[in-house]
């Protein structure tokens, strides 16, 4: 059935797709190419499992990126993040665990148009204090993905989603994924190619 109201409802979502559309092909622009460095700053939050209705904590990162081609950086990444931690019955009290890493690995950009999606992957340490437990270090694996969106071709800005966890605690503690020894992360992020 044929409605009035419902056609100018309509209207200003397929605005805003085709605005958004024209934009990301409207000029031309890259991200870090051949021989680039490009620095970016993380901040956002951060919890235990992604869960939008659990408790989250601050995140903050700088990322560091060096251009191989087009395509593929080699990536440093230095990250904080902390989150509250619900107590366990019979094991550790609850409280705010803290995660400190540093990583290095790979970024992948999808396109090099005014929208950049990317994933990465790195491999590194971490130091896991709080929550009432001991700080250890150990071994640890970031996977992420994002997107930014060029507002020049030396500035961008973007969102990231990372997912931060030790493959020990995976391995020892499967059916609960690696108990609490993980982080997830969702950022803004704001960046410059040098």
């Amino acid at each position: 059935m044929y409605s009035l109201r419902l056609v100018r409802r309509a209207r200003a979502p397929i605005a805003f797709l085709a605005l958004l559309l024209a934009s990301s092909t409207a000029a031309p622009a890259w991200g870090a190419g051949d021989d680039e460095l490009q620095v970016s700053a993380r901040l956002g939050g951060a919890n235990a499992n992604g869960d939008p209705f659990a408790s989250w904590g601050p995140a903050a990162a700088v990322d560091v990126e060096y251009g191989l081609n087009d395509a593929w950086s080699a990536r440093a990444s230095f990250s904080l993040l902390r989150h509250p931690v619900a107590p366990v019955k019979n094991g550790s009290p609850g409280g705010t665990l803290q995660a400190t890493a540093a990583l290095v690995g790979a970024t992948y950009t999808f396109d090099v148009l005014r929208l950049v999606p990317y994933i990465e992957a790195g491999v590194g340490a971490v130091r896991w204090s709080g929550a009432g437990e001991p700080s250890r270090t150990s071994l640890a694996v970031e996977t992420g993905l994002g997107g930014d969106y060029l507002l020049t071709p030396r500035w961008s800005c973007g969102a990231s989603a990372q997912y931060l966890f030790t493959p020990g605690e995976l391995v020892n503690n499967a059916m609960s994924f690696g108990g609490r020894a993980l982080a997830f992360s969702l950022t803004l992020r704001v960046s410059r190619v040098f």
